[in-house]
């Protein structure tokens, strides 16, 4: 008899755990085939679970496996079984000892119902696999322990599947080289949403692309195998409870099969906003859901029905077309990966026919889609928790939904061209909830960024078919200016209408200077634009060159922009009132660039500021006063001040006051240009006498400010005109009161009488041209001191004569000759006297003027009544005293003197002087300090 078959039950069972730890399956095999019936199957299970090493090759010991659950009957053959360590044992302690066994049970803590109820082998296939993994991470081990029962076996199948499978390729396939390994009890742990984002954030560090869709596929497509085992289900429910939605305003995922891949498009769109590139990968090479590798351990077509599969396909599509919308680069590189995944999206979903994506950039095609069920969206449906909501019809896969955002593409694709890339969120939102002026914005910020591009003719023809398509995003513009979209969010700027968008392609045209073009499309006949309209677009342009400007010549920069336009559109509008005002615009501010001109605080003159001047005449008077002897360039200054008025702009001295701004806006042109022309010929002359150059000054008084009716031959500016002047009159009798601020010392004292006749002259004239009689009295004084100084003057000149002809009195005869007798001398004196009175009487006659009596005190009370008639102050009703001396005529006084008068002859000075005195004293002559004259 063999030693085996004498050893006791408990000896045969305390052998076989020797047996199992040894590792010897071929004696625990004949064993077992010696002592059937101390093995049931639990209990044999049980002692290899317990006591057989982890590390053991699954090969050895699946036969045996096979056998207990099979119930096979096995030879016991040859094998030797060594029995020391059982054979000296007791019965009674070989009792005990087996007592003592603490056999591990099948079922591990926490297992899942379905494991529950499954056969023993299953359970201890599953149990046997979480031992090797937890004691030796040979996970590989696994695999051949299960492979040959999970066919029999369906829990034991979708174990392989979801949590082998998952764990095999993830440690030891696509990421072999990763330092942390995940075990199946880390695996098993998780919720759909965990596992997920852990399975899908794995990725290789070189960065390929076909990570994610490797994971997809191989990781999370096994994973989502096992979504109704009871384990998954209750880690799922717990992790639901805890958390909130992702998307915005719909329930959490509801435990189906569904669930699991809602997570998964939450996550391609959450991770699209760092990771675009693999995300599109994914989309354009995994097919969705349908698309899952289970390592051929079962057909993926048979796990769901086609209802649930269409249901989860466009899903997958909604998330795709969701990444597009959320997405923020708006560079061209991402906008191609865009057009792949609705290209890709249309495919699967068989939407081809509804997508315009093919279409060219010069054959863009007419777009037509329900924009009611699109523009039913509110601004909320665009975020991105919003974005997956079944109902959302931006992203809900559809006809209407791939036809809008196909359009959306086209759009950001020509906006790119033009280099003003934007979101596709933005585009949309551009589309559906701006209003008429974001709109207008956006299209001027795209054309400003249009022009800053060098295009050419032709380009700028292609750009202008593609703006107006943006518009309606319809291929035919003949339509009326008028005309609107035929269905609401009919296009990208479709709250503008036609006219709008042609006036900015124009000014864009006007901007890059294709002047013949923009002439070509809008000055021929059938123009979407009227020549008013055109015109009013030229000289918007001409003006924001003009205004940009920072030099004032016509040669350079924003004035030469300025300048060619103006000479570009000026034949094409030849009765244009704004274009003649610009062209003297433009004349008058090239003109002052060649004056050194800065503003207040140090600011340079830049040619903006003559538009935005309430008086730009005052920048003439400013450039007097920097520009040392300009005043000299009077002719020069007057042609800037007749453009300044020929331009149109406001002319008021004092834009204060309210009445008298009135009365300049009340002027014709003419009388404006009279106006301006007076006021810079008197800045001219209050230049001269600050320069100390009164020669100049009284060369201006008479030339340009003198009436007709006092000169031989009419002047220019103030003849034919009516107009009230209050500032000739002022620079006139400023000049009139001038004194040197630095008095010549050597000058003789015929030159002071002579600057002396001119101020008085000066003075009189300011008298005539006072607008009223209050500054008569000052004039009248002024004139009254230079009078006084005159008199001083004549009488050292008289003293100086006397003085001079006393030395010739003095002088010895000639020798040899004899003296002259009494009757002589006195004779000689006479006529000496009477030579100098007429050299004094000639010296006085004004120069230009040889046969008139000089500027006297005749001048001024002839203008003095002149100011009081034209003021209802007649002269003569002064008083009756004064009836004789105001009847005098003026050819009485103007009457010349002969040489043979008297010695008593009063002079022509003398006698006007003492007719204004007695003719004034009653009535304004207390201004000239005379005495009231009696009876």
């Amino acid at each position: 008899m063999s030693p085996v078959e004498g050893l006791s039950d408990a000896h045969v069972i305390l052998l076989a755990t020797h047996l199992c730890a040894a590792g010897d399956i071929s004696g625990l095999s004949a064993l077992k085939s010696l002592h059937p019936h101390c093995f049931p199957t639990e209990r044999f299970l049980r002692i290899i679970l317990t006591y057989l090493p982890e590390s053991t090759e699954p090969t050895a010991y699946i036969p045996l496996l096979q056998q207990s659950t099979e119930n096979q009957t096995v030879e016991p053959g040859d094998a030797k079984i060594d029995t020391s360590a059982v054979s000296s044992l007791s019965e009674e302690l070989a009792r005990k000892r087996v007592q003592k066994l603490r056999l591990r049970p099948l079922l591990r803590d926490d297992e899942e119902q379905e494991v529950q109820s499954a056969d023993h082998l299953t359970q201890f296939i599953i149990h046997r696999a979480h031992l090797v993994d937890t004691e030796t991470a040979l996970q590989p081990l696994i695999l051949s322990l299960t492979l040959p029962f999970f066919e029999s076996r369906p829990v034991l199948r979708t174990w392989l599947i979801s949590s082998l499978l998952p764990a095999l390729r993830l440690n030891y396939e696509f990421y072999p080289d990763r330092e942390e390994t995940i075990s199946l009890a880390v695996l098993e742990s998780m919720d759909d949403q965990t596992a997920i984002n852990v399975l899908l954030s794995i990725t290789n560090s070189k960065g390929n692309e076909m990570d994610l869709v490797n994971n997809l596929r191989g990781l999370i497509g096994p994973w989502l195998y096992g979504s109704s085992r009871t384990k998954r289900r209750r880690l799922n429910e717990n992790a639901r409870q805890n958390t909130i939605s992702f998307v915005q305003g719909t329930p959490k995922p509801q435990l189906d099969d569904l669930a699991g891949w809602e997570y998964v498009n939450e996550w391609l769109l959450s991770r699209s906003l760092s990771d675009y590139n693999s995300v599109v990968s994914a989309f354009t090479r995994w097919k969705g859901p349908g698309d899952i590798d289970l390592g051929g351990y079962d057909d993926p077509d048979t796990q769901l029905p086609a209802e649930k599969k269409k249901e989860l396909l466009s899903r997958y599509a909604q998330a795709g077309l969701s990444v597009v919308y959320a997405h923020a680069d708006p560079s061209q590189s991402a906008l191609d990966r865009s057009f792949q995944i609705v290209e890709r999206v249309t495919k699967l979903l068989e939407l081809e026919e509804f997508s315009y994506l093919s279409a060219s950039d010069t054959s863009l095609p007419s777009v037509d889609f329900d924009a009611e069920r699109i523009s039913s969206t509110s601004r909320a449906s665009l975020f991105q928790n919003a974005l997956l909501i079944r109902a959302n019809p931006l992203t809900r896969p559809s006809s209407a939904s791939v036809s809008f955002l196909s359009a959306l593409l086209l759009s950001l694709r020509i906006m790119t061209q033009f280099g003003y890339p934007i979101q596709c969120r933005a585009a949309a939102t551009i589309c559906l909830h701006n209003g008429e002026d974001a709109q207008l914005a956006e299209v001027r910020n795209l054309i400003s960024a249009a022009v800053k591009q060098q295009r050419t003719r032709e380009s700028w023809e292609v750009a202008r078919s593609q703006l107006l398509w943006l518009r309606n995003w319809q291929a035919d513009h003949s339509r009326t200016v008028d005309d609107k979209p035929c269905a609401p969010h009919h296009g990208l700027f479709w709250k503008i209408s036609r006219y709008t968008i042609e006036r900015e392609i124009l000014k864009a045209l006007l901007e890059a200077k294709e002047y013949q073009l923009a002439a070509k499309i809008y000055l021929q006949p059938g123009s979407p634009m009227n020549v008013e309209q055109v015109e009013a677009a030229v000289v918007e342009a001409i003006f924001a060159a003009y205004d940009n400007a920072s030099n004032g010549n016509r040669t350079r920069g924003g004035m030469l922009k300025a300048n060619d336009l103006l000479q570009a559109f000026e034949p094409h509008f030849p009765s244009s009132v704004s274009l003649k005002q610009i062209s003297a615009l433009i004349a008058a501010t090239h003109a002052l660039s060649f004056y050194s001109l800065t503003l207040q605080h140090g600011v340079p003159f830049e040619p903006v500021n003559i538009r935005v001047h309430p008086d730009p005449l005052c920048l003439v008077e400013k450039v007097l006063d920097q520009n040392k002897n300009s005043y000299t360039k009077l002719d020069d200054l007057l042609s800037i001040g007749r453009n300044l008025v020929k331009a149109g702009l406001s002319m008021s001295p004092s834009p204060a006051d309210q009445e008298s701004h009135y009365q300049q806006e009340q002027l014709s042109e003419e009388d404006a240009l009279v106006t301006a022309e007076r006021r810079i010929t008197s800045l001219a002359i209050s230049s001269a006498l600050n320069s100390d150059d009164f020669g100049t000054a009284y060369s201006y008084i008479l030339t340009r400010l003198t009436p007709s009716s006092m000169l031989p031959t009419s002047t220019p500016l103030l003849s034919q005109s009516a107009l009230p002047d209050d500032v000739s009159w002022r620079a006139v009798y400023n000049a009139g009161r001038y004194r040197s601020a630095s008095p010549n010392p050597s000058a003789s004292l015929q030159s002071q009488i002579t600057h002396l006749s001119q101020r008085m002259e000066l003075l009189s004239l300011a008298l005539i041209l006072a607008p009223s009689p209050d500054p008569l009295p000052e004039i009248l004084g002024a004139w009254r001191r230079c009078d006084e100084e005159m008199s001083s003057l004549r009488a050292r000149e008289q003293q100086e004569e006397d003085v001079w002809d006393a030395k010739g009195d003095s002088l010895s005869t000639v020798p040899g000759g004899f003296g002259p007798t009494d009757s002589e001398r006195d004779a000689f004196d006479t006529a000496q006297q009477h030579t100098a009175r007429r050299a004094r009487a000639r010296s006085a006659m004004p120069r230009n003027h040889p046969h008139e009596a000089p500027m006297g005190l005749f001048e001024v009370a002839r203008g003095a009544a002149m100011a009081l008639h034209k003021n209802a102050f007649p002269l003569r009703g002064a008083s009756d005293t004064s009836r004789p001396s105001a009847s005098v005529s003026t050819a009485d006084a103007d009457r010349s003197i002969s040489p043979d008068d008297g010695e008593g002859r009063v002079r022509k000075r003398d006698m006007v002087s003492n007719i204004v005195t007695g003719g004034l004293a009653s009535g304004i002559g207390w201004v000239l300090g005379a005495d009231p004259v009696k009876r």
